[in-house]
């Protein structure tokens, strides 16, 4: 039976009510249906960063790596999962049908081009993965009639330039989002392999806007906030842990989930490249849902914020050869593949654009790239995440690894995540890592050969939209 709603206490009544309402409605899990999967790990001690040692083949190939790449660019899309975009890729772990709550097998139906997506929140991540069960998407919130909209398949003709890139370079089948989600709290994690306890985006609707009643200002504006949990004890980082395991968002979201102003001074790895005098630029649009180094406080207000830049200036740059050696690439949101601010197609074509100008820009030789989705958008997936802490890992995303020395051709399927690209970059420019997901992260080098003939550059056309 499903539990009742509890009444929330403090401040955040009426908006925690408001978030809950919805999780509950959700999170009516049922019956277990079939056995955990690798959810069920317990979450690590709290350590240090240190860096592990290295053996004499990984210094080998760090060396070659240091050798060959010396520009990378992270590239982050929008609200995708792998089944969604790639269940059906060859050789990859990909499913054709999903699992619903009450344990009925669906089929993964053909999507469309603007197919939108169930609720992909936080708590709605822990719904839908229901303690590594990865059979509640159809619980969410916004799931749709009979709750079929998450199950919904792209086939290799609808995303033709997405299935070239993957089979000409490296897909990765084990790639996670680094938390629950969404979208916001995904873009702090690839810039500082945390989001300093903050577990949401700004919301309209709950009047996080402040007084002017628009989001995004962050650092600017005060009266804005957004949900985060409180400073946690090892007792209460071991009660979410265990009711992360039942998928109960709705009890996490009532006994933990405090207002707070989305500002902080964390440490990421821009401070880190900045302070080594390795060169980095952030190329975003100012979206309050993307612009996450405008919540460091000394970045925003700091002389680093120069590096932080329209993705307008990507193309020329890379064709003039003026990349840094680090890029983080957020494309504009008609673009960014998010459902229902544009379609697949438009934003397939950005992408498109983009490789093609880094392939034949001057740096290409030098150069690797990595492409994902930032997070599960409401789609269904089937393998489970690592349960590693209280903040994730959330579902699985697409990715692919590219460069002139990708293994051409091949599935990586080591456990990876958001900061497995942060792990990527601090090794290749010999930087310390952040947190101890970015220590212990798989560094992605076994996704490169740099042995191999340098692979040609693929230039793509852009597909006609309808």
């Amino acid at each position: 039976m499903c539990p009742r709603p509890r009444s929330p206490a403090g401040r955040a009544r009426g908006a925690i009510t408001f978030l809950a309402a919805a999780v509950f409605a959700a999170g009516c899990t049922g019956e277990p249906v079939g056995s955990p999967g690798a959810f069920l790990s317990p979450p690590p001690a709290p350590s240090e960063a240190e860096t592990t040692p290295a053996t004499p083949s990984r210094d080998r190939v760090i060396a070659q790596a240091r050798r060959k790449i010396e520009h990378v660019v992270f590239i982050v899309k929008e609200n995708r999962t792998f089944d969604h975009m790639y269940g059906r890729f060859p050789g990859a772990d990909g499913a054709t049908t999903g699992l619903t709550c009450e344990g009925t097998v669906v089929p993964l139906t053909r999507a469309l081009s603007d197919s939108r997506g169930a609720e992909h929140s936080f708590t709605a991540g822990i719904v839908a993965i229901n303690g590594g069960q990865m059979n509640c998407f159809d619980r969410i919130r916004g799931a749709g009639p009979g709750g079929r909209q998450p199950y919904v398949q792209f086939r290799q003709d609808q995303i033709s330039n997405y299935w070239a890139l993957a089979e000409r370079f490296v897909l990765a089948d084990r790639f996670f989002s680094s938390i629950y989600g969404p979208t916001w709290v995904e873009h702090l994690w690839i810039v500082a392999s945390q989001s300093d306890r903050m577990v949401d985006n700004e919301r309209v609707a709950l009047g996080a806007g402040g007084e002017d009643g628009r989001i995004g200002g962050y650092c600017e504006d005060r009266t804005e906030w957004l949900y985060s949990f409180p400073k946690l004890s090892a007792r209460q980082e071991r009660d979410i842990f265990d009711l992360e395991e039942a998928g109960d968002g709705l009890a996490i979201a009532e006994r933990y989930f405090i207002e707070r102003w989305p500002c902080t001074d964390i440490r990421t790895l821009p401070d880190r490249l900045e302070r080594a005098g390795i060169s980095w630029r952030y190329y975003s649009t100012d979206s309050p849902y993307y612009q996450a180094l405008k919540a460091i406080r000394h970045i925003r207000f700091g002389p680093m914020w120069r590096n932080v830049v329209s993705p307008d200036r990507f193309v020329p740059d890379a064709l003039a050869g003026r990349l840094p050696a680090v890029s983080w690439l957020i494309p504009p949101t008609p673009e960014s593949d998010h459902p229902g601010y544009g379609d697949m197609c438009a934003g397939e074509n950005w992408t498109v654009r983009m490789m093609n100008a880094i392939q034949q820009g001057p740096d290409w030789d030098r150069t690797a790239v990595v492409l994902t989705w930032d997070d599960f958008g409401g789609f269904y997936d089937h393998v489970a995440p690592p349960h590693v802490d209280v903040y994730g890992m959330g579902p699985r995303v697409p990715a692919i690894i590219a460069g002139p020395y990708a293994k051409t051709g091949t599935i990586f399927s080591e456990t990876a995540e958001f900061s497995s690209v942060l792990r990527f970059i601090e090794t290749i420019f010999d930087v310390a890592p952040l947190t101890a997901r970015d220590r212990d992260a798989d560094d992605l080098l076994g996704a490169f050969d740099f042995r191999q003939e340098p692979l040609a550059p693929l230039m793509l056309e852009e597909r006609t939209c309808a």
